[in-house]
C-alpha cells in the first residue's frame, strides 16, 4: 500500500481526483499545531496552515482516505488532543502522532511524556467514533519494534530509496529500478534485521 506525505501546499482537486484514480492508499497531510502562526513558522511559508487544511478538504472531498500529522517533541503532548479535535472537525480518518526528531537533548521525549501518549492513544482509540490514532511511540515501541526498512521503506522527493525520512542513506533510486527491486536493495542491505525497539533517527539527531 501507498501512503503519500506531503505539507499540502500545492494539492488541487484535480491533482486529488488522479491520486484517488491512481489507488493510492492514504494522503498524509502534516498539521504541526492548531495556531497557524505557529505552523506556518516551521514549514517557513507563510498561510501554510490554512493551505494544509484546504488540501485536507479538497483530499475527502475526492474520496481519498486522509491522515492529518503531527510531530511532538517535549514539552508538546498536550497539544496532542487539541490536534485532535481539529482533526475530528475535519473529519479524517486519521490522526498520525510521530515523534519528533529532537535537535537539542531537551526536545527529547522523556518516558513520562511517552506514557502520556500511549494513555491518549488507548483512551482515543477505545471510543467508538471519531478519527483513529495512530502512534509510533506504541507501534515503534512495544508493538512491533522500528519499522523502517522491515516493514516500510521510503521513496524521498528525489526517488532515493531509504529506510525512513529521517534516515539519509539511499539504497537506490526509484527513477532507475522498479518498486519491487528497490525493496530488494533495501533488505539485502542488511542494515535492517532484527527488531529493535527505539529510533536510530532519534539516537542520531538525539
Amino acid at each position: 500500500m501507498a501512503n503519500l506525505f506531503t505539507p499540502g501546499l500545492e494539492l488541487t482537486a484535480e491533482k486529488a481526483i488522479k491520486l484517488k484514480e491512481a489507488g493510492l492508499y492514504n494522503l498524509i497531510i502534516g498539521v504541526y499545531s492548531t495556531n497557524p502562526e505557529e505552523h506556518d513558522q516551521i514549514r517557513s511559508v507563510v498561510g501554510a496552515h490554512a493551505r494544509a487544511l484546504e488540501a485536507i478538504r479538497t483530499a475527502l472531498d475526492a474520496g481519498l482516505m486522509v491522515t492529518m500529522s503531527c510531530h511532538i517533541k517535549s514539552g508538546q503532548v498536550d497539544r496532542i488532543l487539541e490536534l485532535y479535535r481539529l482533526a475530528d472537525e475535519l473529519g479524517v480518518q486519521e490522526l498520525s502522532i510521530w515523534e519528533g526528531m529532537p535537535r537539542t537533548p531537551g526536545e527529547k521525549l522523556t518516558l513520562i511524556e511517552k506514557e502520556k501518549i500511549l494513555d491518549i492513544y488507548r483512551k482515543i482509540n477505545s471510543a467508538p467514533s471519531g478519527p483513529r490514532i495512530f502512534a509510533n511511540t506504541y507501534f515503534e515501541g512495544q508493538m512491533l519494534g522500528c519499522m523502517a526498512g522491515r516493514r516500510w521503506m521510503h521513496v524521498a522527493v528525489d526517488g532515493s530509496i531509504r529506510g525512513c525520512p529521517y534516515l539519509k542513506n539511499s539504497y537506490a533510486s526509484i527513477k532507475d529500478v522498479s518498486l519491487k527491486d528497490a525493496w530488494r536493495a533495501l533488505r539485502h542491505s542488511q542494515d535492517f534485521e532484527g527488531s529493535v525497539s527505539h529510533c536510530p533517527a532519534q539516537e542520531i539527531f538525539g
